[in-house]
């Protein structure tokens, strides 16, 4: 295996053409809407879906019922609106005001924490949630102008895009382990030969309470096997 500290940089070019995050977009623009129905981050508004994957490069998934048969009697076409959004997208979306993210059912508030002093002590004694860590991830290559969409299906968190996933490869599987547990070897090298099969770089990302994010690009070298 060959690792590299220069992490995405090294690996991916960042797309051109989209609005950067933490820039609100220009006043002609009208912000997208996300719903929050049942802990589920739902678009229900073609425009709206558009302008979020076109000029915010965040894709969510289709989640609606297809039709049973396609125009004219073919064959079922694929999944329709809503465009459900990953919690880290909406969260995303919401800080860089981007979107705005309305809350449907008040029981779904998150919970206030307690005081913002104790909420801050906390963060620092106690490892970060995996939901924590992949937020802070994603924030950061999301922010360095990366499309990222779903990676459970290479054994990931995110598959890194260096532009829209219809027209780019993924150039890489982000996984976003624990800090304080020791990643055991041979996880990591099944990790780094699948994705060395499907022409990807293994991401290790990692979220330390204190600090930023940062990534760790490893490649299978079969040549030193």
């Amino acid at each position: 295996m060959a690792a590299g500290a220069e992490g995405v940089p090294g690996l991916c070019g960042a797309a051109e053409g989209s609005e950067t995050p933490g820039t609100p977009p220009s006043p002609a623009a009208e912000r997208p809407r996300v719903r929050r129905q049942r802990g589920r981050f739902l678009v229900w508004s073609p425009g709206a879906a558009r302008a979020l994957r076109e000029r915010h490069r965040v894709w969510g998934a289709l989640v609606g019922t297809p039709p049973r048969r396609g125009p004219r009697g073919g064959a079922a076409a694929g999944p329709r609106l809503p465009l459900q959004l990953r919690p880290e997208e909406a969260r995303a979306l919401r800080e860089s005001g981007g979107a705005t993210v309305e809350p449907v059912d008040e029981a779904e508030a998150e919970p206030s924490g307690g005081g913002a002093g104790g909420g801050a002590r906390a963060a620092l004694a106690t490892p970060l949630s995996r939901a924590e860590r992949r937020s802070r991830v994603f924030r950061a290559l999301w922010g360095r102008g990366l499309h990222l969409t779903r990676g459970g299906k290479f054994g990931g968190d995110f598959l890194v895009y260096p532009g829209p996933p219809a027209q780019f490869h993924a150039c890489a599987v982000a996984q976003c382990p624990r800090s304080s547990r020791a990643q055991p070897l041979g996880a990591l090298l099944a990790a780094a030969r699948l994705c060395a099969c499907v022409r990807k770089a293994l991401l290790l990302c990692a979220a330390p309470p204190e600090g930023a994010p940062s990534c760790t690009a490893i490649t299978w070298r079969a040549d030193l096997t």
